[in-house]
């Protein structure tokens, strides 16, 4: 079991988690009244921004609960084999996985962690094609979720991601070639109590959970932020390479295709900040508080809701253009023609 720490404060205990995050990937804390797991359930922005020191760009809370007849991970209480959570926002997979314990189970239910970072540094060794591929070649990754498309390891929001899905699609070849080491590799196993909390970097860790028998239950929130966790220079240099080249073989394909495979051009930063205070009104803050603290008259925070639900209003009117899989699938064989 990975050593706990007590929350210190909201002045050191942000400080502390991105350290651990930075060295290792994962942390295990006990925190404070305002950490508590209910409160994950109840708030989770809030839960979020107290945690990580700063407001997300956004959060995706799910129950992790077996019930009857659950078939997912999340709703079963069956193995989860390793794999990364890669749903993305603005072409980026969450950056942290939090999961507050609310009560561990009876009988199994430990947590497992692979380091993505030393996975790949193991390929590296021991099958150079295997590691330049992963890199280079452009896949459909398939997710409950949705299809992931890109490479294995790729800059997503100016970070080096991981993906891996918790089953090899059939005919991958590489997929296949990367399950092997990941069931070679030895995976940390972390057995938490009520109230602990486990936040992951969930671009470099794979994760996933042994069988259980009894009652668990764990409130996860999948959070997307401005921060960005360190990797290894040498294989970040190695993702840029292949993202700038892919991005000059795909300069024609629609933006909406672009963005998806991680190669969208980057938000501007006023139009990110005006989205990120139209999620905090259509969440509940209160206008007041926002104008006060953003120094802007409240008219204007209207304006610019109105303006963003209406632009969303005309995007869902019909088809998007190059975002459906059948594109992505394209641009991949695009690249794979050469």
């Amino acid at each position: 079991m990975s050593e706990r720490w007590i929350w210190p404060g909201a002045e050191r205990g942000p400080v502390r988690l991105f350290d651990e995050l930075a060295a290792r990937g994962f942390s295990v804390l006990r925190g404070d009244a305002a950490l508590a797991p209910e409160e994950a359930a109840r708030a989770p922005w809030g839960f979020a921004e107290r945690l990580l020191g700063a407001r997300p760009l956004l959060v995706e809370r799910q129950p992790i609960k077996a019930v009857p007849g659950g078939r997912s991970f999340a709703s079963s209480s069956a193995a989860a084999p390793l794999h990364t959570d890669s749903q993305c926002f603005a072409g980026a997979p969450p950056a942290t996985q939090i999961m507050a314990c609310v009560r561990p189970a009876e009988r199994g239910g430990g947590c497992l962690l692979l380091d993505g970072w030393a996975l790949l540094s193991t390929i590296e060794r021991a099958d150079p094609e295997l590691f330049r591929a992963l890199f280079t070649v452009h896949r459909r990754i398939p997710f409950v979720f949705g299809d992931f498309f890109g490479p294995t390891v790729s800059l997503r929001g100016g970070a080096l991601a991981l993906t891996h899905a918790p089953v090899v699609p059939p005919g991958d070849a590489i997929a296949a070639r990367l399950a092997r080491f990941v069931e070679a590799s030895r995976p940390i196993e972390l057995s938490l109590g009520p109230a602990d909390i486990l936040v992951v970097d969930n671009r470099r860790m794979l994760h996933g959970r042994r069988a259980f028998e009894g009652a668990r239950e764990f409130v996860r929130l999948l959070v997307w932020m401005e921060a960005r966790l360190p990797s290894p220079p040498v294989f970040h240099a190695l993702a840029a390479q292949v993202a700038e080249a892919s991005s000059r073989r795909l300069a024609a394909a629609p933006e909406a295709t672009r963005r998806r495979l991680g190669l969208g051009a980057p938000p501007a930063p006023e139009a990110r900040r005006r989205l990120g205070l139209i999620l905090e009104m259509l969440r509940g803050v209160p206008p007041g508080v926002l104008a006060a603290r953003e120094r802007i008259p409240e008219p204007e925070l209207y304006r610019l809701r109105d303006a963003a639900l209406a632009a969303a209003e005309e995007a869902l009117a019909g088809d998007v253009e190059g975002a459906d899989d059948g594109a992505l699938a394209e641009a991949i064989a695009r690249m794979s023609r050469g």
